[in-house]
């Protein structure tokens, strides 16, 4: 183990808390100053001889001359960046100005500017951006590690003042209502994304392109282990992401960058605060960061909290429904002409409560309501590495990203002592990928070759432990190459190979003799077309095999699982499942237009499902682990083959010189193959919406209404969902010299629209109380969502 266990008997008191964070901020100032306070040898070791040639200049706005602050300002092609302060002045050092170096300007809001500097200007270079209300499209490195510009699948990025207008309580009440994109909801807490009604362990969340070490995808009541208010920039790939990131990406991926480690600064101190509340559940938040920087190096703090309580719909209060989350980060970034790199060391604590209803049987035919008192308690440490060389050869750069974490989840009653906790899951996990790029070589343009490597050592106990643990090896190699053919049409073709070792670890339920060993060897790959008759017209397309191995839960789950308030029983004959899936896409660009058409369509063998048993059947089973109540909800994990379908549409148009209307649609469609026909479980309905919004340099102020189609597309096993419309409104204002404060209102729900979502899983018992009269409950009502944020 990288860092000692908690406690060596399941319990987490609250001085074996305190004792284990002061640990890891010892761990943490160690390990900066250290880096920091480097030999000199060390450091040449790192970085060439230092050049005396620097580029200064000034951003301001075209239209007022005003300076502009958070510019990035990058040498091209892929040299250091540098941010303008908020005076909007920058500085680059390092620079061969021989022949007079080449820079692009970028800003959210501002169309993008690239310029040739001529080295009598270096000193004193003034850059004037125009503004833009339509966003045009940028690289997602998520989706194309080569950064050539090109899509094959669709994919969509948000930048930091694009979070705070999205800001939420969690990752995916955040995302939901984009594009193909939807939430899980068990509570607000825990809600996670949906793309393309691919959930679970078949959409992958990665921090800063690792995967992060919690247990998120297992079940609908676990969380994504970082706050909203620390994420910096989200992108987002829709489609089949296997060839890059493996297994349990066959749905796509949502790459959260939180840059606790600096990659871009100026030098002296700079940084920001940010400040969040909400009426709905009485949510308070702030944070704030503080960057200090060097011409070489740079340190970084981040400090986040916040504290929410039972949120509430039009008619009553959502029962624990409670958040509280701490967490906090330290990084160092460093750079030389050749090196760029850093490290960062974070924790994250999460408590929450989970809205679980229950029914207990009081007489022959009588029945009353359990109220919810099922708490989640989140401990997880991370230490994250980043480099990359550019070597100046035909290898022209190594990049390599790594993830080291370690994470203590509890599930169940608050405070409880440590004989009597019902489920604790321990997971240890290292994570890590190194590429090679390379220069055009023959027919090939510039390309990568690349390793991953993850390790992951998880251990269930309590006693509710209802699953075995595990210990996981994966090893995979993998290959993105592009082939231009001419100016306008480019071919990319890919290919991974990967093994995974996967052996289970006993628990008190599942003793040593029962443990299972599995090999399995997968073969993912994808071939793309990227087309762009001209400036404004762009066409993608991909065919890609994806694969994803069954987890030891879905295979070895066999009982009471406390958090989801469900009994879940595996299968331990679930093979592999393997997906072939079609992606397409249409996209046009202008300064006033902005309009993406995209298709999909997945086939998969042995897709693993939840099929809903009987409440009251579900009781004669004999399972391992049994619960704490009568006629709980069960399911049963499955394999089928199963279809995916489905299309997103989204238009942005610019009206004059500041109105925007904007629109998106989606719809997917998912069925089983084969001898059963009827629809998947946990489909999202059809939903449109429509914005309307007066953007100006210094806010925004816009309408949005929400529909969604009734989904009654449903199994047998599953409760359908009426239609519901929404209105929601947002204003922002930009203050200050240099924009450097801006301040947003959002109101959700405007008009106390009781309604239900398909992707909510907190069911309820109204009267007359019966284990067969389970209803959905109440989405939130109105909410009024206020934040503010200072950059300095």
């Amino acid at each position: 183990m990288f860092l000692d266990r908690l406690t060596t008997d399941g319990g987490a008191s609250a001085t074996a808390r305190s004792a284990r964070i002061a640990r890891f901020l010892a761990m943490a100032l160690a390990a900066l100053m250290a880096v920091a306070l480097a030999p000199d040898t060390l450091q040449a070791a790192l970085q060439s001889a230092p050049s005396d040639d620097v580029v200064r200049g000034v951003v301001v706005n075209s239209d007022d001359r005003e300076p502009l602050a958070g510019v990035r300002v990058q040498l091209l092609p892929e040299g250091p960046a540098a941010l303008t302060d908020a005076e909007g002045r920058f500085e680059l050092r390092g620079l061969s100005a021989a022949e007079g170096p080449s820079l692009r300007f970028t800003l959210i809001g501002y169309r993008e500017r690239t310029v040739e500097v001529s080295p009598e200007d270096a000193e004193s270079v003034e850059v004037a951006l125009v503004r833009s209300a339509v966003m045009l499209d940028e690289v997602i490195a998520t989706a194309t590690p080569t950064r050539s510009g090109a899509s094959y699948q669709a994919a969509q990025a948000f930048n930091a003042e694009q979070l705070q207008r999205l800001s939420g309580t969690s990752l995916g009440e955040m995302l939901d209502g984009q594009p193909g994109l939807a939430s899980r909801s068990f509570g607000a807490a825990p809600a996670r994304p949906v793309i393309r009604g691919f959930d679970g362990e078949r959409l992958l969340v990665l921090q800063n392109g690792e995967r992060m070490g919690d247990i998120q995808e297992t079940a609908p009541d676990h969380a994504v282990t970082l706050d909203p208010m620390a994420m910096d920039r989200i992108e987002v790939v829709r489609g089949p992401a296997s060839l890059l990131y493996g297994s349990s990406a066959m749905g796509g991926v949502v790459n959260i960058l939180s840059r606790d480690s600096p990659e871009v600064w100026s030098p002296g101190l700079s940084g920001g605060f940010s400040l969040q509340g909400a009426s709905q559940n009485e949510m308070g938040a702030g944070s704030g960061r503080l960057v200090y920087g060097t011409d070489r190096w740079a340190l970084s703090s981040r400090l986040t909290y916040r504290d929410a309580s039972d949120g509430s719909t039009p008619a009553q209060t959502i029962p624990n429904s409670y958040s509280r989350t701490l967490s906090t980060a330290l990084g160092l970034g460093v750079r030389t002409d050749r090196f760029e790199g850093g490290v960062s060391i974070s924790y994250h604590d999460n408590d929450y409560g989970v809205p679980e209803f229950a029914v207990e049987q009081v007489g022959d035919d009588e029945f009353v309501e359990e109220e919810p008192d099922m708490e989640v308690r989140i401990d997880r440490l991370n230490v994250s590495t980043r480099a990359r060389w550019e070597t100046g050869r035909w290898l022209e750069e190594v990049s390599f990203r790594s993830s080291i974490s370690e994470s203590l989840q509890e599930e169940g009653e608050p405070d409880p002592i440590p004989e009597e906790l019902e489920l604790e899951i321990f997971t240890q996990m290292a994570s890590s990928t190194l590429m090679l790029h390379h220069r055009p070589a023959g027919f090939l343009d510039r390309g990568v070759l690349g390793f991953n490597h993850l390790l992951k050592n998880q251990e269930v106990d309590g006693i509710e432990a209802y699953h075995p643990g595990e210990r996981l090896t994966s090893l995979a190699a993998f290959t993105f190459q592009e082939v231009p053919l001419s100016d306008r049409v480019r071919l990319q073709a890919g290919g991974r190979l990967e093994n995974e070792w996967l052996r289970t670890v006993e628990n008190r339920f599942f003793p040593p003799e029962e443990s299972f060993e599995d090999t399995e060897l997968n073969v993912a790959w994808s071939l793309g077309l990227n087309v762009q008759p001209d400036e404004a017209w762009e066409i993608g397309t991909q065919v890609a095999r994806n694969h994803r191995n069954p987890t030891v839960l879905e295979r070895y789950a066999d009982g009471w699982h406390a958090g989801a308030t469900r009994v879940e029983l595996g299968d331990p004959t679930l093979q592999a499942e393997i997906g072939h899936g079609v992606d397409l896409f249409v996209r046009r660009a202008t300064e006033r237009t902005r309009m993406e058409l995209a298709a999909f369509g997945n086939w998969i063998d042995d897709y693993i499902a939840l099929e809903t048993l009987d409440r009251v059947a579900c009781n004669d089973i004999d399972y391992r682990v049994r619960p704490d109540r009568d006629f709980p909800n069960c399911v049963q994990f499955f394999a089928t083959d199963a279809r995916m379908m489905g299309a997103e549409a989204q238009v942005d148009l610019l009206f004059g010189r500041h109105m925007q209307a904007g629109l998106v649609v989606d719809v997917v469609r998912g069925d089983r193959r084969g001898d059963v026909s009827e629809p998947l479980p946990f489909i999202p309905p059809f939903r449109t919406s429509v914005r309307l919004a007066r953007e100006t340099e210094s806010g925004i102020l816009g309408a949005t209404v929400r529909h969604a189609r009734a989904q009654d597309r449903v199994p047998g096993d599953e409760l359908s969902t009426a239609g519901h419309t929404l209105l929601n409104l947002e204003a922002s204002r930009r203050l200050g010299p240099a924009a450097r404060h801006l301040v947003t209102i959002r109101v959700d729900n405007v008009l106390d629209t009781r309604y239900q979502d398909h992707l909510s899983v907190v069911r309820r018992f109204p009267e007359p109380v019966s284990p067969d009269n389970e209803s959905r409950f109440d989405m939130p009502g109105r909410n009024i969502n206020v934040t503010y944020r200072w950059l300095f």
